[in-house]
Protein backbone atom coordinates (compact mmCIF):
# COMPACT_ATOMS: atom_id res chain seq x y z
CA UNK A 1 0.00 0.00 0.00
CA UNK A 2 0.82 3.60 -0.70
CA UNK A 3 2.59 5.55 1.93
CA UNK A 4 0.79 7.96 4.05
CA UNK A 5 2.53 9.44 6.34
CA UNK A 6 6.30 10.56 6.06
CA UNK A 7 7.66 11.09 9.68
CA UNK A 8 10.90 13.71 8.96
CA UNK A 9 13.24 13.97 12.38
CA UNK A 10 15.76 16.46 12.03
CA UNK A 11 18.56 16.04 14.18
CA UNK A 12 22.30 17.12 15.22
CA UNK A 13 24.10 15.31 17.81
CA UNK A 14 21.37 13.54 19.29
CA UNK A 15 22.29 9.64 18.99
CA UNK A 16 21.08 8.66 22.53
CA UNK A 17 18.11 10.48 22.25
CA UNK A 18 17.36 9.44 18.62
CA UNK A 19 17.87 5.70 19.47
CA UNK A 20 14.85 5.85 22.12
CA UNK A 21 12.39 7.35 19.49
CA UNK A 22 13.53 5.73 16.64
CA UNK A 23 12.59 2.62 19.14
CA UNK A 24 9.29 4.09 19.74
CA UNK A 25 8.33 3.94 16.58
CA UNK A 26 8.79 -0.22 16.09
CA UNK A 27 5.64 -0.01 18.88
CA UNK A 28 3.17 1.55 16.47
CA UNK A 29 -0.01 0.21 16.19
CA UNK A 30 -0.60 1.83 13.21
CA UNK A 31 0.93 -0.44 10.19
CA UNK A 32 4.23 -0.03 9.41
CA UNK A 33 3.72 -0.35 5.65
CA UNK A 34 1.80 2.72 6.00
CA UNK A 35 4.39 5.28 7.75
CA UNK A 36 8.39 5.85 6.35
CA UNK A 37 10.28 7.87 9.00
CA UNK A 38 13.40 9.84 7.47
CA UNK A 39 16.35 10.60 9.45
CA UNK A 40 17.30 14.42 8.54
CA UNK A 41 21.38 14.93 10.07
CA UNK A 42 22.63 18.57 9.75
CA UNK A 43 25.74 17.33 10.29
CA UNK A 44 26.14 15.07 13.21
CA UNK A 45 29.63 14.02 14.78
CA UNK A 46 28.42 11.89 17.36
CA UNK A 47 28.04 8.05 15.41
CA UNK A 48 24.72 9.20 14.48
CA UNK A 49 24.80 7.77 10.99
CA UNK A 50 26.70 4.47 11.74
CA UNK A 51 23.90 4.16 13.90
CA UNK A 52 20.96 4.87 11.80
CA UNK A 53 22.01 2.80 9.39
CA UNK A 54 22.46 -0.18 11.31
CA UNK A 55 19.36 0.15 12.98
CA UNK A 56 17.02 -3.18 12.80
CA UNK A 57 13.57 -1.16 11.54
CA UNK A 58 9.98 -3.06 10.80
CA UNK A 59 9.28 0.16 9.09
CA UNK A 60 11.21 2.08 6.28
CA UNK A 61 13.48 4.07 7.40
CA UNK A 62 15.89 6.90 5.38
CA UNK A 63 19.02 8.76 6.11
CA UNK A 64 19.62 11.98 4.67
CA UNK A 65 22.78 14.24 5.87
CA UNK A 66 24.42 17.89 4.94
CA UNK A 67 27.99 17.68 5.00
CA UNK A 68 27.92 20.92 7.32
CA UNK A 69 25.81 22.04 9.78
CA UNK A 70 23.08 24.87 8.10
CA UNK A 71 20.42 25.03 10.55
CA UNK A 72 16.67 23.63 10.95
CA UNK A 73 15.23 25.36 8.53
CA UNK A 74 17.76 23.79 5.93
CA UNK A 75 17.66 20.25 7.03
CA UNK A 76 13.69 19.96 7.48
CA UNK A 77 13.48 21.02 3.79
CA UNK A 78 16.03 18.08 3.06
CA UNK A 79 14.31 15.87 4.56
CA UNK A 80 10.83 16.82 3.05
CA UNK A 81 12.40 16.60 -0.10
CA UNK A 82 12.70 12.57 0.32
CA UNK A 83 9.14 12.55 1.70
CA UNK A 84 6.13 10.79 -0.34
CA UNK A 85 3.21 10.05 1.96
CA UNK A 86 0.45 12.67 1.71
CA UNK A 87 0.72 13.98 5.06
CA UNK A 88 4.30 14.53 6.70
CA UNK A 89 4.35 14.46 10.67
CA UNK A 90 8.20 16.60 12.12
CA UNK A 91 8.84 15.02 15.11
CA UNK A 92 11.83 16.08 17.06
CA UNK A 93 14.82 13.51 17.84
CA UNK A 94 14.08 13.88 21.25
CA UNK A 95 9.74 13.67 21.69
CA UNK A 96 9.44 9.61 22.36
CA UNK A 97 6.04 8.95 20.67
CA UNK A 98 3.77 6.77 22.52
CA UNK A 99 2.19 3.25 20.74
CA UNK A 100 -1.23 5.25 19.36
CA UNK A 101 0.91 7.82 17.85
CA UNK A 102 0.38 7.47 14.43
CA UNK A 103 -3.28 6.29 15.07
CA UNK A 104 -4.63 8.98 16.77
CA UNK A 105 -3.40 11.78 13.92
CA UNK A 106 -4.79 9.27 11.42
CA UNK A 107 -8.05 9.75 13.28
CA UNK A 108 -8.09 13.93 13.58
CA UNK A 109 -7.09 13.94 9.83
CA UNK A 110 -9.66 11.71 8.80
CA UNK A 111 -12.00 13.86 10.62
CA UNK A 112 -9.69 17.07 9.83
CA UNK A 113 -8.67 15.91 6.06
CA UNK A 114 -7.44 19.54 5.07
CA UNK A 115 -6.28 20.87 8.55
CA UNK A 116 -2.95 21.06 10.26
CA UNK A 117 -2.75 18.48 13.31
CA UNK A 118 -0.77 19.30 16.66
CA UNK A 119 0.45 17.48 19.50
CA UNK A 120 0.90 21.00 21.13
CA UNK A 121 -0.18 21.88 24.17
CA UNK A 122 -1.36 18.12 25.32
CA UNK A 123 1.91 16.48 24.67
CA UNK A 124 4.51 18.52 26.61
CA UNK A 125 5.54 16.29 29.58
CA UNK A 126 8.97 15.20 30.29
CA UNK A 127 10.67 11.75 30.56
CA UNK A 128 14.30 11.64 32.10
CA UNK A 129 15.62 9.09 29.58
CA UNK A 130 19.10 9.63 30.18
CA UNK A 131 21.44 11.45 33.12
CA UNK A 132 23.49 14.13 31.69
CA UNK A 133 26.41 15.39 33.58
CA UNK A 134 26.20 18.63 32.30
CA UNK A 135 22.94 19.31 33.91
CA UNK A 136 22.79 22.92 35.74
CA UNK A 137 22.88 22.41 39.66
CA UNK A 138 18.60 22.95 39.48
CA UNK A 139 18.31 20.23 36.86
CA UNK A 140 20.29 17.32 38.82
CA UNK A 141 18.24 18.54 42.24
CA UNK A 142 14.96 18.47 39.69
CA UNK A 143 15.79 14.93 38.18
CA UNK A 144 17.46 13.65 41.61
CA UNK A 145 13.46 14.29 43.38
CA UNK A 146 11.97 13.02 39.96
CA UNK A 147 14.26 9.56 40.17
CA UNK A 148 14.18 9.20 44.09
CA UNK A 149 10.96 8.20 44.98
CA UNK A 150 11.41 5.06 42.91
CA UNK A 151 14.61 4.28 43.83
CA UNK A 152 16.29 5.05 40.13
CA UNK A 153 18.64 7.66 41.49
CA UNK A 154 22.01 6.85 41.97
CA UNK A 155 24.61 9.26 44.37
CA UNK A 156 27.20 8.38 41.75
CA UNK A 157 25.35 10.35 39.01
CA UNK A 158 26.56 13.12 40.64
CA UNK A 159 30.50 12.29 39.95
CA UNK A 160 29.44 10.65 35.98
CA UNK A 161 31.83 12.36 33.14
CA UNK A 162 29.46 10.49 30.24
CA UNK A 163 25.88 10.86 29.62
CA UNK A 164 23.58 7.74 31.16
CA UNK A 165 20.90 6.08 30.24
CA UNK A 166 17.91 5.42 32.29
CA UNK A 167 15.70 3.93 29.65
CA UNK A 168 17.03 0.95 27.23
CA UNK A 169 15.19 0.54 23.78
CA UNK A 170 14.09 -2.92 25.32
CA UNK A 171 12.14 -0.58 28.20
CA UNK A 172 10.44 1.16 25.00
CA UNK A 173 9.92 -2.70 23.11
CA UNK A 174 8.53 -3.97 25.91
CA UNK A 175 6.57 -1.18 27.40
CA UNK A 176 8.21 -1.63 30.87
CA UNK A 177 7.01 0.86 33.94
CA UNK A 178 9.84 2.42 34.09
CA UNK A 179 9.19 5.24 31.61
CA UNK A 180 6.17 6.40 33.67
CA UNK A 181 9.23 6.55 36.65
CA UNK A 182 10.90 8.89 34.81
CA UNK A 183 7.81 10.95 33.79
CA UNK A 184 7.01 14.17 35.12
CA UNK A 185 4.64 16.92 34.10
CA UNK A 186 5.44 19.90 31.98
CA UNK A 187 6.32 22.71 33.94
CA UNK A 188 4.16 24.94 31.21
CA UNK A 189 1.42 26.72 33.32
CA UNK A 190 -2.36 24.96 32.69
CA UNK A 191 -3.56 28.54 31.27
CA UNK A 192 -0.12 28.66 28.54
CA UNK A 193 -1.50 25.29 27.06
CA UNK A 194 -5.31 26.55 27.16
CA UNK A 195 -4.00 30.16 25.36
CA UNK A 196 -2.01 27.79 22.69
CA UNK A 197 -5.32 25.14 22.18
CA UNK A 198 -6.95 28.11 21.56
CA UNK A 199 -7.09 29.27 17.96
CA UNK A 200 -9.60 32.44 17.86
CA UNK A 201 -6.33 34.21 17.77
CA UNK A 202 -2.51 33.27 16.24
CA UNK A 203 -3.67 29.81 15.67
CA UNK A 204 -0.11 29.48 13.30
CA UNK A 205 1.22 29.05 17.18
CA UNK A 206 0.36 25.09 17.20
CA UNK A 207 2.74 24.86 13.99
CA UNK A 208 5.54 23.38 16.59
CA UNK A 209 7.39 20.99 15.62
CA UNK A 210 8.00 18.87 18.65
CA UNK A 211 5.39 16.80 17.03
CA UNK A 212 2.84 18.50 14.24
CA UNK A 213 1.22 17.07 10.87
CA UNK A 214 0.74 18.77 7.34
CA UNK A 215 -0.25 17.62 3.91
CA UNK A 216 2.63 17.63 1.83
CA UNK A 217 1.24 19.35 -0.95
CA UNK A 218 0.38 22.43 1.26
CA UNK A 219 4.04 22.34 2.52
CA UNK A 220 5.02 22.40 -0.96
CA UNK A 221 2.34 25.41 -1.64
CA UNK A 222 3.43 27.12 1.05
CA UNK A 223 7.14 26.79 0.07
CA UNK A 224 8.78 24.89 3.06
CA UNK A 225 10.86 25.83 5.70
CA UNK A 226 12.58 29.80 5.26
CA UNK A 227 16.07 28.55 5.08
CA UNK A 228 17.43 32.24 5.69
CA UNK A 229 16.68 30.96 10.05
CA UNK A 230 20.05 29.17 10.61
CA UNK A 231 19.54 30.42 14.32
CA UNK A 232 17.33 28.22 16.86
CA UNK A 233 13.95 30.27 16.76
CA UNK A 234 10.44 31.11 15.09
CA UNK A 235 11.08 29.04 12.03
CA UNK A 236 8.36 26.70 13.04
CA UNK A 237 5.72 29.73 13.79
CA UNK A 238 6.94 31.38 10.59
CA UNK A 239 6.19 28.62 8.26
CA UNK A 240 2.91 27.85 10.92
CA UNK A 241 2.18 31.73 9.90
CA UNK A 242 2.71 31.30 5.83
CA UNK A 243 -0.07 28.26 6.19
CA UNK A 244 -2.58 30.46 8.33
CA UNK A 245 -2.35 32.92 5.27
CA UNK A 246 -3.57 30.30 2.97
CA UNK A 247 -6.30 29.92 5.11
CA UNK A 248 -5.78 26.13 6.14
CA UNK A 249 -6.87 25.58 9.97
CA UNK A 250 -5.53 24.72 12.87
CA UNK A 251 -6.41 21.80 15.04
CA UNK A 252 -4.72 20.32 18.74
CA UNK A 253 -4.59 17.04 19.78
CA UNK A 254 -6.09 16.38 22.86
CA UNK A 255 -4.80 13.13 23.77
CA UNK A 256 -1.19 13.03 24.93
CA UNK A 257 0.75 11.16 22.27
CA UNK A 258 3.75 11.66 23.32
CA UNK A 259 6.93 12.87 25.66
CA UNK A 260 9.47 15.26 25.88
CA UNK A 261 13.47 13.27 26.69
CA UNK A 262 14.25 15.70 29.15
CA UNK A 263 17.92 17.46 28.36
CA UNK A 264 20.16 20.69 29.37
CA UNK A 265 18.67 23.53 28.78
CA UNK A 266 21.65 25.11 27.06
CA UNK A 267 20.93 22.21 24.38
CA UNK A 268 17.96 24.98 23.71
CA UNK A 269 18.30 28.47 21.85
CA UNK A 270 15.97 31.45 22.60
CA UNK A 271 12.25 30.85 20.95
CA UNK A 272 12.31 34.47 19.78
CA UNK A 273 15.42 35.05 18.10
CA UNK A 274 15.91 39.12 17.48
CA UNK A 275 17.88 38.48 14.42
CA UNK A 276 15.03 35.60 13.43
CA UNK A 277 12.16 37.89 14.33
CA UNK A 278 13.40 41.12 12.30
CA UNK A 279 13.62 38.39 9.19
CA UNK A 280 9.65 37.68 9.50
CA UNK A 281 9.58 41.86 9.64
CA UNK A 282 11.46 41.76 6.26
CA UNK A 283 9.73 38.89 4.50
CA UNK A 284 5.92 40.58 5.87
CA UNK A 285 6.37 43.75 6.30
CA UNK A 286 4.05 45.93 9.66
CA UNK A 287 1.10 45.24 8.41
CA UNK A 288 -0.24 42.52 10.60
CA UNK A 289 -0.41 43.37 14.44
CA UNK A 290 -0.13 39.93 15.51
CA UNK A 291 3.34 40.04 14.21
CA UNK A 292 4.55 43.69 15.41
CA UNK A 293 3.07 43.15 18.96
CA UNK A 294 6.05 40.38 19.06
CA UNK A 295 8.29 43.17 19.59
CA UNK A 296 6.93 44.36 22.56
CA UNK A 297 4.78 41.26 24.21
CA UNK A 298 6.65 38.01 22.94
CA UNK A 299 4.44 35.43 23.26
CA UNK A 300 7.00 32.61 24.80
CA UNK A 301 7.38 35.50 27.83
CA UNK A 302 3.50 35.83 28.02
CA UNK A 303 1.37 33.63 25.89
CA UNK A 304 -1.94 35.06 27.95
CA UNK A 305 -0.83 38.79 27.69
CA UNK A 306 0.13 38.25 23.73
CA UNK A 307 -3.64 36.55 22.90
CA UNK A 308 -5.60 39.12 25.49
CA UNK A 309 -4.08 42.16 23.51
CA UNK A 310 -5.11 40.74 20.04
CA UNK A 311 -8.08 40.14 21.33
CA UNK A 312 -8.89 43.36 22.93
CA UNK A 313 -7.78 45.24 19.56
CA UNK A 314 -10.06 43.15 17.33
CA UNK A 315 -12.76 43.53 19.70
CA UNK A 316 -11.84 47.53 19.97
CA UNK A 317 -12.44 48.03 15.86
CA UNK A 318 -16.55 46.67 16.02
CA UNK A 319 -17.71 49.53 17.92
CA UNK A 320 -17.51 53.14 17.00
CA UNK A 321 -16.41 54.37 20.24
CA UNK A 322 -13.04 52.37 20.53
CA UNK A 323 -12.54 52.05 16.59
CA UNK A 324 -10.35 55.13 17.39
CA UNK A 325 -8.25 53.49 20.21
CA UNK A 326 -7.83 50.64 18.31
CA UNK A 327 -6.43 52.41 15.27
CA UNK A 328 -3.70 54.41 17.65
CA UNK A 329 -3.18 50.93 19.21
CA UNK A 330 -2.67 49.54 15.34
CA UNK A 331 -0.42 52.55 14.68
CA UNK A 332 1.43 51.87 18.19
CA UNK A 333 2.39 48.67 17.33
CA UNK A 334 3.77 49.16 14.03
CA UNK A 335 5.87 52.03 15.04
CA UNK A 336 7.29 49.53 17.56
CA UNK A 337 8.17 46.98 15.11
CA UNK A 338 9.77 49.07 12.89
CA UNK A 339 12.17 50.75 16.08
CA UNK A 340 13.13 47.30 16.61
CA UNK A 341 14.02 46.31 13.07
CA UNK A 342 15.46 49.91 11.96
CA UNK A 343 15.73 51.67 14.74
CA UNK A 344 15.38 55.53 14.21
CA UNK A 345 16.39 58.78 16.30
CA UNK A 346 14.96 58.09 19.81
CA UNK A 347 13.84 61.88 20.35
CA UNK A 348 11.98 61.00 16.96
CA UNK A 349 10.36 57.82 18.23
CA UNK A 350 9.55 59.05 21.75
CA UNK A 351 7.82 62.17 20.16
CA UNK A 352 5.79 59.67 17.87
CA UNK A 353 4.57 57.31 21.36
CA UNK A 354 3.81 60.53 22.84
CA UNK A 355 1.24 62.17 20.23
CA UNK A 356 -0.79 58.63 20.42
CA UNK A 357 -0.69 59.02 24.40
CA UNK A 358 -2.07 62.31 24.46
CA UNK A 359 -4.79 61.56 22.82
CA UNK A 360 -5.88 58.11 24.29
CA UNK A 361 -4.61 59.72 27.87
CA UNK A 362 -8.71 60.29 29.19
CA UNK A 363 -10.19 57.43 27.43
CA UNK A 364 -11.42 54.69 29.69
CA UNK A 365 -12.04 51.93 27.64
CA UNK A 366 -10.36 48.61 28.07
CA UNK A 367 -9.04 49.14 24.76
CA UNK A 368 -7.40 52.79 25.92
CA UNK A 369 -6.56 50.64 28.67
CA UNK A 370 -4.24 48.10 26.73
CA UNK A 371 -3.02 50.82 24.35
CA UNK A 372 -1.61 52.48 27.79
CA UNK A 373 0.12 49.37 28.79
CA UNK A 374 1.40 49.08 25.59
CA UNK A 375 3.04 52.24 24.98
CA UNK A 376 4.57 51.87 28.34
CA UNK A 377 6.44 49.24 26.97
CA UNK A 378 7.00 51.02 23.08
CA UNK A 379 8.79 54.00 25.63
CA UNK A 380 10.99 51.36 27.28
CA UNK A 381 11.96 50.02 23.39
CA UNK A 382 13.26 53.11 23.14
CA UNK A 383 15.99 53.62 26.04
Amino acid sequence: MAIRYSIIIPTYNRLQQLLLTLTSFETQTYPKDRFEVIVADDGSTDGTKEMVESFQTSYPLIYVAQQEQRGRSAVRNLGLSQAKGKYVIFCDADFLVFPEFIRIVNQYHRKYPKSIISGIPHSWDDAYTHYYPDFSPEEKEHCRNTLSPSNLWNPDFESATEIIPLITPNDILQQTETLSKVTFPSRVPPNTKKQFASTDVAPWMLLVTRCVSIRRSQLTRAGGFNEQFILYGLEDWDLGYRLHRLKIPFHSIKEVVGVHQEHPTHFRGNLINIENLKIMFKSYGFNDSSLNLFALVPPNEDLEKYKHTIRVLRRGYRTKSTRSSAILMRRTLRIAAKQLYEPIDTAVYQESLRRISVKVKRRKSRVARVLREILVKAEKLGE
